[in-house]
Order: structure tokens, then sequence, then C-alpha cells
């Protein structure tokens, strides 16, 4: 499964590199990649709970998705 998470704090590539880093800790993601331009990060998973778990992980690292 896919989802484009839309994040307004993306702000360089730093961001996007710090996000990917931190969605490689999550069990179920399986791919991670973005567009910081967009704000955007596409997440390829496994599974719904893997998903809950990556948007938990995004908002107490900073980047908090919007949907």
């Amino acid at each position: 499964m896919q989802k484009t998470l839309t994040i307004p704090t993306i702000t360089c590539n730093h961001c996007l590199m710090s996000i990917k880093r931190e969605l490689g800790f999550v069990d179920g993601v399986d791919y991670v990649d973005g567009n910081v331009g967009a704000k955007t990060v596409l997440v390829t998973y496994t599974d719904d709970a893997a998903l809950d778990q990556a948007r938990a992980m995004l908002a107490e690292a900073g980047y908090a998705p919007t949907n």
C-alpha cells in the first residue's frame, strides 16, 4: 500500500533525510521518498498499523502530517 503524506514542516533536504531515517525504524514501512518543494512524503507500507506508527513517529519528531 502507498500513501502520500503532506508535511508542512519540511523545509530542506536535511528534513527529508531525517524523516527517511526515522521511518526506517518502523516495522512494516518498506519505502520512503519525498519532495521538499511539495512538502510531501510517499510511504510504502504493509498494513494500516505500520502507517499509524509512521504518523506517530513523524509527529514525535516534529514532522506531523496533515493527512
